[in-house]
């Protein structure tokens, strides 16, 4: 694979050059923290960078990370990260080199890449795509990259590598589309054995998707088979979407049941969660962990204008696990006004429940034209938890409140503060202490748009630690006590 790489790379520099255009294009994403405490200290680059020419495409990606984030997947590296070559015309795409993919909707492989989470499961080989009015066909082979390189790995390479391979893969995915309103399709995925396996795995999917004026209904069966010398039960998964549009008022619904069904730790792999994903701080800070190994739930949400310029959500999830405990429920409740006392504002609700915790979750969010160019942005989060699991019963609140002026399209100066009565952020809390602490942490942070083709934010103040989650996938980002900057460009 590797000497195809390199020659189709050489390739297309010699192509000839009458009437054909080329363009380069790329993007930098710089981020730099400069903390107090050691595990808040980073440096993470990631440049890409393509060239087009025809159909044709040659990209590569160089990074450096020294130190990475403590949070990240990977430890010190640098150089090329990642490089492809890529060919399209009319329906057919093909690409040699690192890529990312999905099939069906994440239950057999989903490899994506998020900066944010620091989460990279590309895939280094080929992939080939070809889209029809009538037929829709994918297939790959690669190897994906590993989590994590482990101390010996790094002793052992004096290049630091991008990160160690998995056993390779091979599968792909078919999608008929026979009439307008009716898709059918499926997936397969083997993966090789590894260095302690004497057997590979091979896992798959059937699919299906309706489409009518007033609803749209999907549907995937997935089985895993494990091999004898396992003495594990099959992996199963099953996920339900629908949409209904009755008049004014539209119904979402999910389900899932996921049995043995993370494949190498879910890095392979990453179902829908059948949750609602938060873009408000203290909402987002405990979401569901995904563990597709033992799930099985549901989720209703309802949307309704109200008024000339107001919509209502409304919706409800639950997940249990094989023992029917509750892993994860929520009630939510949202109301976003467009003309209210002058200005937009949004209203939440909710309430969280996992285990043996509950969090009752309130914001208020308003925006304020100020004139043509400056507006105001308020936000403020409040949230009261429950742990039932300590003697005597633990309770506390956490208050986030974000203040922002803006000038468009140029600058958002903001201002951030969060108060906590939660004294297990103090390394010398004892259960049961009967005094009442209370924790600040506050910063300011200034994005800024420079020539158009860069965005710059630094942040400096404190910044409690707390959990991000995207799609299931969790991290704890440390306490900041600093500065941190990013930068990100694009030509």
């Amino acid at each position: 694979m590797k000497k195809i790489f390199n020659l189709l790379s050489i390739l297309i520099f010699i192509l000839p050059t009458v009437s054909i255009s080329q363009k380069i294009s790329g993007n930098i994403h710089t981020e730099y923290s400069s903390a107090k405490k050691a595990q808040s200290r980073f440096f993470e680059n990631w440049s890409d960078i393509s060239l087009s020419r025809g159909g044709f495409r040659l990209g590569g990606r160089f990074s450096f990370h020294e130190p990475p984030a403590s949070f990240s997947q990977q430890d010190t590296t640098w150089g090329l990260a990642q490089r492809f070559l890529e060919y399209k015309r009319g329906d057919l795409n093909i690409r040699v080199g690192n890529f990312y993919s999905l099939l069906g909707r994440g239950l057999v492989l989903r490899s994506f890449d998020n900066r944010t989470l620091r989460w990279d499961s590309n895939i280094d080989g080929l992939k080939v795509d070809y889209r029809s009015q009538f037929v829709d066909a994918k297939i790959l082979a690669g190897r994906p990259r590993k989590t994590r390189l482990d101390v010996a790995d790094l002793k052992k390479s004096k290049a630091r590598p991008a990160g160690e391979k998995l056993p390779a893969l091979y599968g792909g995915e078919i999608k008929l589309k026979p009439y307008t309103m009716l898709h059918l399709g499926g997936t397969y995925l083997y993966t090789a054995a590894g260095a302690h396996q004497t057997q590979g795995f091979q896992r798959g999917s059937f699919f299906g998707k309706l489409y009518f004026d007033f609803a749209s209904l999907y549907g995937e069966y997935a089985v895993l088979p494990y091999p004898e010398s396992y003495h594990l039960q099959d992996g199963k998964a099953i996920y339900v979407a629908s949409n209904f549009f009755l008049g004014d008022l539209s119904i979402t619904g999910e389900f899932k049941s996921y049995k043995n069904f993370a494949f190498y730790d879910g890095l392979l792999n990453n179902p829908p969660t059948v949750t609602r994903e938060h873009l408000f701080t203290l909402l987002n800070r405990h979401q569901l962990v995904q563990n597709a190994n033992d799930e099985k739930g549901f989720l209703v949400e309802m949307n309704y204008p109200v008024a000339e310029s107001g919509v209502a959500t409304a919706g409800y999830c639950i997940t249990r696990d094989s023992l029917q405990n509750t892993v994860y429920q929520e009630w939510y409740g949202q109301f976003e006004m467009d003309e209210f006392l002058g200005g937009e504002w949004v209203w939440a609700a909710g309430r969280q429940k996992e285990y043996t915790r509950r969090y009752l979750n309130f914001v208020a969010d308003a925006t304020y034209e100020l004139t043509d160019y400056y507006s105001i942005k308020v936000i403020y989060e409040h949230l009261h938890a429950r742990d039932e699991a300590t003697q005597p019963e633990r309770m506390y609140y956490d208050q986030l409140i974000t203040i922002g002026l803006s000038k468009a399209p140029k600058w958002t100066l903001s201002f951030l503060g969060e108060h906590s009565t939660d004294q297990t952020v103090d390394e010398h809390y004892v259960p049961g202490h009967a005094g009442t602490k209370h924790f600040y942490w506050a910063g300011g942070q200034l994005d800024v748009n420079v020539y158009k083709n860069f965005d710059l934010s630094v942040f400096a103040g404190t910044r409690r630690q707390g959990k991000i989650c995207i799609g299931g996938v969790c991290v704890v980002k440390p306490e900041l006590q600093g500065v941190e900057v990013t930068l990100i460009g694009r030509f």
